[in-house]
């Protein structure tokens, strides 16, 4: 099953980067051609922030980053259109559970992205991201005691755009198939996440840089 499971997302993220132009012939999108206008050579800046608190007679606690427990937002990124519809880059994602004002959980993610694109109409796109990243923090062990973990994550999940004008676009997260692997003195610990809606829905804000020279007329 474990094989089965890592054949099955080897070949999602094969097919999330080779099969641009069979999905948009079938989904009816448009991947913008070379010698148009497009967004080449542009910077784009994007992420999303989480903080929630409860707080009850015993005492509080709160979920403070860009990927709380159930991993469902969008990290923070900068990257770069190497053509008109895909991005390269690197993000970063964190997340903090804190009770009673001590730090129960802290995971930081960093790594490099691979997101190809196609427009559906002129204000909206479906975007396809593959993350892979280096992970490293700390938690409490079977000993109630403080430890440090490392290890990495790869993901991919699509995103739907709306696409605001002057460069701005919101991004929706509606599904997600990963696998975390995190290593301390006790053994590795494997998690795996794959589904649509639910706890994979996540949201972010984006927005497109142009540093390129205007021509002049």
């Amino acid at each position: 099953m474990k094989s089965l499971y890592k054949i099955s997302l080897m070949g999602f993220f094969g097919a999330v980067m080779f099969s641009s132009s069979m999905n948009a012939q079938v989904i009816g999108g448009k991947r913008i051609k070379e010698d148009e206008s497009g967004p080449k050579g542009q910077i784009l800046i994007y992420g999303s922030y989480d903080y929630s608190k409860t707080s009850t007679p015993s005492g509080n606690s709160s979920e403070i980053g860009t990927s709380p427990s159930a991993n469902a937002s969008i990290p923070i990124g900068v990257g770069y259109f190497i053509n008109n519809n895909d991005l390269v880059g690197v993000n970063y994602a964190s997340a903090k559970d804190v009770v009673n004002g001590k730090t129960t959980y802290k995971q930081n993610e960093a790594g490099l992205w691979y997101s190809p694109s196609l427009m559906l109409g002129q204000y909206f796109g479906l975007i396809a991201q593959v993350d892979a990243h280096y992970v490293w923090g700390k938690q409490f062990d079977s000993s109630n005691m403080m430890e440090n973990f490392t290890g990495y994550r790869l993901r991919a999940y699509p995103m739907l755009a709306v696409f605001l004008g002057s460069g701005w676009a919101l991004k929706f997260k509606f599904a997600e198939l990963s696998m975390l692997h995190t290593k301390t003195d006790e053994g590795w610990t494997k998690s795996t996440v794959a589904g649509i809606g639910g706890s994979t829905f996540g949201a972010g804000i984006s927005k497109a840089i142009d540093f390129r020279k205007k021509s002049k007329q």
